[in-house]
């Protein structure tokens, strides 16, 4: 089946543009003003009525299991409904959907999806539109307990809602206390200090096994974009100017690329290869002394059945870079959002279930165990079961979600990710410097957004 995407017109990309700037951008402000209570205890009349016997078919991917399983099981102790969770790897995520959902039988009745999807599902049919059910149901949803700066990415495309925010990622920066300690080194502030613990811990520790860092660079743009993107924001960059026009091969584009590529130098071998599970188990197993990361590893690195370094970590904003333009500018790396198919079976138990998954009280819960999924919700971040649960990491998040930049999420978005990535993985190889890297992507996303 062709799953090219057609470009929508120029007036479509400038609108969503500048609803996910227009976010980044308010959410600096708003993020200091959160009023939001805690979590209320439902009434009765509140909660999903009785839905026994019915069935569902939920997409999820693998490091999403553990909650979407638990989730199912708390769906089926309030309803009597049965959940199946359709596990598909994140990379083949977007192309599984559109193949289950434009199908014939379709199969699915939810479907998580990576938010830089959006556009693509939505122009294709996909999704069905939830602006009306999350109205009629916004005292039970609560849509302003959303953090500002995901909500609208996550949710909006050309003007209406195609789904509720479920797993709110972004990176900050762990690191190994001891090893740290060690070497009588601090926690990075700036890159600069990144390279120079790198290379320190790298230098004297690798013929033990130690490595200063992981960096993921895998050829999965989900994975090695967002290694980017930590480094982009930092040194002044954006992916696209105020008037949503490429700006991948900036100076500061360049300088960003470059230093990814000379930190790679002294990382975990090789970040070619290392993805999100084999960067875990390495900050995990105690291996390398720091590692950018999804903000659930500070729960895992508490867990006795998966870690080495309990009490042995900290966690900081993603650094800053160099120059007049260095700053803290963290971004909106992968997370996901739950959905309704266009052609779901039982699409009256898909909007239970989305009711049900998108509750305060619910998402509260899901964020007090080990299941990977990282806070959506302004009540749950200032909650104090949260802060209790995860307190090394709470701070941290919240700084980086307070403004964090979002990626695009129009139709062309994998197209112009597959670009990236490509030219991403050869300057990493060494097969293009870094300006040649950006030049050429810069050209290719001219091409693809005319």
């Amino acid at each position: 089946m062709d799953t090219n995407v057609q470009p929508p017109d120029r007036s479509a990309l400038k609108y969503a543009i500048l609803i996910a700037v227009t976010a980044a951008i308010i959410a600096g402000i708003v993020i200091f003003m959160w009023r939001s209570r805690a979590p209320e205890e439902l009434s009765s009349e509140q909660k999903i009525g009785n839905l026994s016997g019915r069935k569902l078919a939920v997409l999820t991917n693998p490091p999403h299991l553990r909650a979407a399983d638990v989730l199912a099981q708390w769906f089926n102790e309030e309803t009597g409904a049965v959940v199946q969770n359709v596990v598909v790897d994140y990379k083949d995520m977007l192309q599984e959907t559109l193949k289950d959902t434009l199908s014939g039988k379709p199969a699915l009745d939810v479907v998580m999806i990576w938010y830089a999807d959006l556009g693509t599902l939505a122009e294709k049919g996909s999704l069905a539109d939830l602006t009306d059910f999350i109205e009629k149901n916004r005292n039970i949803i609560r849509p302003d307990d959303f953090i500002p700066s995901l909500y609208a990415p996550y949710t909006l495309y050309k003007g209406r809602r195609w789904a509720v925010p479920y797993d709110g990622d972004t990176h900050v920066l762990f690191y190994r206390k001891s090893l740290l300690s060690e070497y009588h080194l601090s926690p990075p502030e700036t890159w600069d200090d990144y390279l120079n613990i790198a290379r320190t811990v790298t230098e004297k520790g690798k013929d033990k096994g130690i490595y200063g860092s992981a960096i993921m660079a895998p050829r999965i743009p989900m994975i090695i974009v967002s290694s980017f993107m930590n480094r982009l924001g930092c040194f002044g960059g954006s992916l696209l100017d105020d008037k949503g026009r490429p700006a991948v091969n900036s100076p500061e584009s360049v300088t960003a690329l470059s230093a990814m590529a000379e930190q790679s130098r002294y990382a975990l071998p090789t970040p070619l290869e290392t993805d999100w599970e084999v960067s875990r188990d390495a900050f995990l197993s105690g291996r390398v002394a720091m590692a950018e990361q999804w903000t659930d590893i500070g729960v895992m690195a508490e867990d006795a059945s998966d870690s080495v370094i309990r009490g042995d970590w900290g966690a900081v904003q993603i650094p800053k870079g160099s120059g007049t333009k260095g700053r803290h500018a963290p971004a909106l790396n992968a997370g996901f959002s739950l959905a309704v198919s266009a052609n779901a079976p039982n699409p009256d138990v898909a909007r239970a279930y989305i009711l049900f998954a998108s509750r305060p009280d619910i998402t509260l819960r899901l964020n007090l165990i080990n299941g990977g999924i990282d806070p959506v919700r302004i009540s749950v971040l200032k909650s104090q079961e949260y802060r209790k649960f995860a307190p090394q990491v709470s701070n941290a998040v919240q700084a980086a979600l307070g403004g964090a930049s979002a990626w695009p999420n129009v139709p062309q978005t994998p197209k112009l990710l597959d670009e990236l990535t490509a030219n991403l993985v050869m300057a990493l190889e060494g097969r293009k410097t870094p300006q040649q890297a950006m030049d050429d992507t810069q050209a290719r996303w001219l091409d693809i957004l005319k």
